[in-house]
C-alpha cells in the first residue's frame, strides 16, 4: 500500500468515526429536543389548567354574588308588594337552587384552605347573616299584612319577632320591614359581601397572571433552548449528510462509473464500502486474469509462447498488404531429432527456435508457430529495400541455432521469404514465401531464399 493510499485509508477511517460521532450527537440532540418539547407541553398544559381552574373559581364567586343579589331582590319584592311568588322564589333559592352553597363547595374543591376559598367563605357567612335579616323582615311584613304565617315555610315560621316590633301598628310594622332591607346595616352587609367577592376575584386574577407569567418566562427559555438545539441538530444532520455523501454516495457513484469501464475501483469511503470494493476488485482481478489467460491461450502457442496459427491467419488476411514481408521457417529433420533425442529434446528445440526468432525481430512483428515444426514471421513496414538487413538477421538466427552449448543438437532451418513489393508475384504473399521455402528444401535445406531470386511468378503489381 502506497503512502497516498494509506493516507486516504486513514482519512476515510477518521471521516467514518467523525460521521459516527455526529450521528450519536444528532441522536442525543433529538432526545434532548423530545424532552424539551415535553417540558413545553407540560408548561402549556399547566398554564391552560391554571387558567381554566381560576376561570371556574371566578364563575363560582360570581354565582355566590348572583345568588345573594337574587335573594335581596326577591325579599324586597315580597316586603314591598306582598307578592307571594317572590317569597316562593326566595325559599326555592335558599333550599333548592342553592347557588351560593354550590359556589362555595366548588371553590373549596378548587382552592381548599387557600385565600380565594377563605374570602368566598367569608362572603357566604355575611350572606347567611344577611338572610337572617331578610327572614325577619319577611316575618314582620307577614305580621303587618295579617297573613297566616303557617302558609309559609318552617324556616319563616320559626322566626320570633321582638316585643317592640310586635307593639307597632301594622303600618309601622310594614315600614319597619322595608327599613330593615334598605338601611345602612343592610347596605353594609351587601358592601362587605361584594368586597370579599371582589377580593376573591382579584386573588384569582393575580394567581392566573402569576402562573401565566411564570410559564411564559419558562416557555421563553425553553423556546430559546429549542431554537439552539434545532440549529445544532440541523448543522449536525447536514454534516452527517455530507459525511454520508463522501463515505457512501460518492464512492458508490464512482463504483457505478467505473464498472462499465472495466476498471478496478478505488478503495475509498466507509469501512463497509471499502470492504465491498476490495471484494469486487479481487473478483474483478481473478476474472480478468482468467479472461486474459483464456485470451492468451486463444492467441498463443502453449509450448513456445509465440502467436498461434489463428493469429497468423487473422494477420495474413487483415493486415494491410503494402510494405510487408513474410518469412516461413521449417526445422530441418525435426522428426529425426524427436526419434533420436526424444520428445522432450524436441520440445526444447522448438522453444529454442521460438526464443531465437523472438529476439531477432521487432515487437511489432508477428512471430508465430503455425504447425509442429513450422514457424512464420510477418514483418510490418518492410519492403525489398530492407533485404540486406533481413539477410543479416537470418544468418544470425542460423548461427545461433548451431550453438550446442545448451546440450541440444545442432538445429538448422529452411527459410522462405517474400516481400509485398516482390517481382512477378503469384496469388498471395504466403504462397510465394512457401515457394521460396520449397526452393531451399530442394537445394538441400539449411538456408534461406527469397521469392525474388526465382522467376516462377507472374507479373502482378498487387500483393
Amino acid at each position: 500500500m502506497t503512502d497516498e493510499q494509506s493516507q486516504k485509508k486513514q482519512g476515510g477511517v477518521r471521516l467514518r468515526r467523525l460521521n459516527l460521532i455526529l450521528g450519536i450527537v444528532a441522536a442525543i440532540l433529538a432526545v434532548a429536543l423530545f424532552f424539551v418539547t415535553v417540558d413545553t407541553l407540560h408548561s402549556y398544559r399547566e398554564t391552560d389548567e391554571a387558567t381554566a381552574r381560576n376561570t371556574l373559581a371566578q364563575q363560582s364567586a360570581a354565582a355566590l354574588e348572583s345568588g345573594s343579589d337574587y335573594l335581596t331582590d326577591r325579599v324586597r319584592t315580597f316586603v314591598v308588594t306582598g307578592d307571594p311568588q317572590a317569597a316562593a322564589d326566595f325559599f326555592e333559592e335558599i333550599n333548592v337552587t342553592r347557588r351560593r352553597d354550590h359556589a362555595l363547595d366548588e371553590m373549596e374543591r378548587i382552592f381548599s384552605g387557600a385565600e380565594p376559598a377563605r374570602l368566598l367563605a367569608e362572603a357566604m357567612r355575611l350572606s347567611n347573616e344577611l338572610a337572617e335579616i331578610e327572614l325577619y323582615a319577611m316575618r314582620l311584613a307577614i305580621e303587618a299584612d295579617g297573613y297566616d304565617v303557617k302558609d309559609y315555610p318552617e324556616m319563616l315560621q320559626s322566626v320570633v319577632l321582638r316585643e317592640e316590633d310586635l307593639a307597632l301598628t301594622p303600618t309601622e310594622q310594614a315600614q319597619r320591614a322595608r327599613t330593615l332591607l334598605f338601611d345602612e346595616t343592610y347596605q353594609s352587609y351587601k358592601l362587605q359581601i361584594r368586597a370579599n367577592i371582589t377580593a376573591c376575584e382579584q386573588t384569582l386574577v393575580g394567581e392566573t397572571q402569576r402562573v401565566q407569567e411564570k410559564n411564559v418566562s419558562h416557555l421563553g427559555r425553553i423556546l430559546q433552548l429549542q431554537a439552539i438545539l434545532i440549529a445544532v441538530l440541523l448543522i449536525t444532520v447536514l454534516a452527517v449528510i455530507i459525511g454520508t455523501h463522501k463515505l457512501v454516495l460518492l464512492p458508490l457513484r464512482n463504483v457505478i462509473n467505473a464498472i462499465p469501464k472495466k476498471e478496478t475501483l478505488p478503495e475509498v469511503g466507509s469501512h463497509e464500502m471499502r470492504y465491498l470494493v476490495r471484494a469486487y476488485n479481487e473478483a474483478y482481478e481473478q476474472t480478468k486474469e482468467h479472461q486474459d489467460q483464456l485470451a492468451y491461450e486463444a492467441t498463443h502457442d502453449h509450448l513456445t509462447g509465440l502467436y498461434n496459427r489463428a493469429v497468423f491467419e487473422e494477420q495474413r488476411a487483415n493486415v494491410h498488404k503494402r510494405r510487408r514481408a513474410m518469412l516461413l521457417f521449417d526445422v530441418d529433420y525435426f522428426k529425426e531429432i524427436n526419434d533420436t533425442y526424444g520428445h522432450d529434446a524436441g520440445d526444447r528445440v522448438l522453444k529454442k527456435v521460438a526464443d531465437t526468432l523472438s529476439k531477432n525481430f521487432r515487437s511489432e512483428d508477428y512471430v508465430c508457430r503455425i504447425g509442429g515444426d513450422e514457424f512464420a514471421v510477418i514483418l510490418l513496414h518492410t519492403d525489398r529495400s530492407l533485404r540486406g538487413m533481413i539477410e543479416r538477421k537470418l544468418n544470425g538466427i542460423l548461427a545461433a541455432l548451431r550453438d550446442t552449448s545448451d546440450g541440444l543438437p545442432v538445429v538448422t532451418l529452411s527459410i522462405g521469404c517474400a516481400f509485398c513489393d516482390r517481382e512477378n508475384p503469384t496469388e498471395d504473399l504466403y504462397k510465394d514465401a512457401d515457394a521460396a521455402l520449397y526452393d531451399v528444401k530442394e537445394r538441400g535445406r539449411s538456408g534461406f531464399a527469397f521469392f525474388d531470386d526465382g522467376n516462377n511468378g507472374k507479373e502482378n503489381e498487387s500483393c
